[in-house]
């Protein structure tokens, strides 16, 4: 075989591995011309595609040890979990390691406990391992310092997780984990139940790149107050079309400054004990598509880091039509120096605290987001007490909130200013927001400064509200103090008021 005529080999062998990709490539079969042309593509191709050509693809079954099949294989190998409950398992990728699990594959960090016995009002059980380090003193980690928030394990009957209560009496619903003399008591017969003690802490963390895991069902890990069930400690890891649910603290957090271009993509993340999807760190995370609902069981410290997700130390992060609905706290929160972060087109609705907050962070885009009946106790439409608003930028600087629709009886947007950060150059603007509640707004609208002298006001820093629409359920509203600007104490404003001291002056109100 020629030179020409085994390259030609090569790339139809290529052509029959790679279809999509080797479409188009062609060389022209004209002597140096061609000899050239497909020497070079050979090289590229074999470099491109070495990888993808030689993968290693393993399936597991449950009761198979996920680990010990990970260090028995190189990086990049394909693991395919069939259908099934994978126990306790705790898994540390390597780089370019992929996790796809069929229908009914299950990550579950819990075991079952059986060994129960009656004992007076309770029933008990000994044995069960212990993971009795909390992480703070209860009266600043949990909104009831009568409960075990601060600890990671959890007990589940038929699902639910009950309340870790830190001391007898207890009743139905709750439990208590005796750490001294290694007891567990319920209240409830688990005779005929299912009952589930949290016990792995971590279904996927460790220091690899290029990692995807997909199509799990991840549940019931003891994951501590600030981490998650998921935790990426490298970069390029892709979390998508996963259920992650019933985790102690969070869902899935990248917890490190080396956490870059993570993609967590059309994941339904609900029921965990603190907070849902949350970044620590990195730059460039791209989340999108997600549904994040009902987190925040265990009732961790309002203003801690509890609800939908804190976005927190991160650069260029983009949370994309999500939807964020009844969480147990603030839906959606950029904190703690973030920069450049984009929150657009999410829905976040229900939020017993803030729909949306960008607190002490820069360069923030807040925009095209949907928010409906935030900063209000969840089935009751009682407004949530302490100020709640529907979006704030509290004591941020060059951030922009627009165009973003908002449904509420309770709140409106803020901006503040503060000894923590100053606000400059921050715009609200062509943002509709619908009232249904009463005349004087729980929450009022408009800016307030902490700090002294205030700054917020200074026409000289650039922060300002214009063309937004504002709808009331009474005209009423129009003429009492529902808006708020300048002064420490802030004054409050009418309508009227409000565009006298230049705020809204394209804006509109009825």
């Amino acid at each position: 075989m020629c030179r020409s005529e085994l390259c030609q080999h090569r790339l139809d062998q290529f052509a029959r591995m790679h279809p999509k990709q080797i479409l188009g490539l062609t060389c022209l079969r004209t002597h140096v011309v061609f000899e050239v042309c497909c020497t070079v593509i050979v090289a590229f191709l074999l470099l491109m595609f070495a990888d993808a050509a030689y993968a290693t693809t393993i399936t597991l079954s449950p009761g198979a040890n996920i680990q010990s099949a990970v260090n028995a294989y190189p990086g990049g190998t394909a693991f395919i979990l069939l259908p099934g409950v994978y126990r306790m398992q705790a898994v540390v990728p390597k780089s370019g390691d992929s996790f796809t699990g069929q229908a009914g594959a299950d990550l579950n960090g819990s075991r079952v406990v059986t060994n129960w016995v009656q004992s007076g009002a309770y029933w008990t059980s000994t044995g069960n391992p212990e993971l009795n380090q909390a992480w703070g003193p209860p009266s600043t980690t949990c909104n009831d310092p009568t409960t075990g928030c601060a600890y990671p394990q959890d007990l589940y009957l038929n699902n639910v997780p009950l309340v870790h209560k830190l001391h007898l009496p207890i009743t139905s619903g709750q439990w208590y984990f005796d750490y001294a003399n290694d007891v567990v008591y319920m209240a409830d017969n688990p005779n005929g139940q299912t009952v589930e003690l949290s016990v792995a802490q971590m279904a996927f963390s460790g220091y690899a790149d290029n990692v995807t895991v997909q199509n799990l069902t991840v549940e019931k890990y003891a994951a501590s107050i600030w981490y998650a069930a998921i935790v990426p400690r490298g970069s390029n890891w892709t979390i998508q079309y996963n259920e992650v649910r019933l985790n102690h603290s969070g869902g899935i957090k990248p917890v490190e400054n080396n956490d870059n271009y993570e993609k967590i993509l059309s994941n339904n993340v609900h029921d965990n004990g603190e907070q849902g999807i949350a970044v620590r760190g990195g730059i460039d995370t791209l989340i999108e598509y997600n549904t994040i609902s009902n987190n925040n069981f265990a009732n961790t410290y309002d203003g801690f880091e509890e609800g939908g997700g804190k976005i927190g130390k991160t650069i260029n992060t983009q949370v994309l039509n999500n939807t964020y609905i009844n969480n147990n706290g603030v839906g959606l929160w950029g904190d703690s120096g973030a920069t450049g972060v984009i929150f657009s087109g999410n829905t976040v609705k229900g939020s017993r605290l803030d729909g949306i907050r960008y607190e002490i962070s820069h360069y923030g885009t807040i925009s095209n987001n949907t928010l409906m009946n935030n900063a209000q106790y969840r089935g009751t439409g009682a407004c949530t007490p302490g100020g709640q608003r529907e979006i704030i930028l509290a004591q941020s600087d060059h951030s922009t909130v627009s165009n973003n629709t908002i449904t509420s009886h309770c709140a409106g947007i803020v901006m503040t200013s503060g000894p923590r950060n100053q606000a400059v150059d921050d715009v609200v603007e062509d943002n509709i927001t619908t009232y249904s509640g009463p005349a004087v707004l729980k929450s009022h609208i408009g800016g307030e400064d902490s700090s002294i002298p205030p700054t917020l006001y200074d026409p000289a820093n650039h922060n300002y509200f214009d063309y937004n629409i504002y709808h009331f359920s009474s005209p009423t509203s129009l003429t009492l103090g529902n808006w708020m600007w300048d002064g420490t104490p802030v004054k409050l404003l009418t309508w009227l008021g409000w565009r006298a001291a230049g705020e809204d002056i394209h804006g509109a109100a009825d």
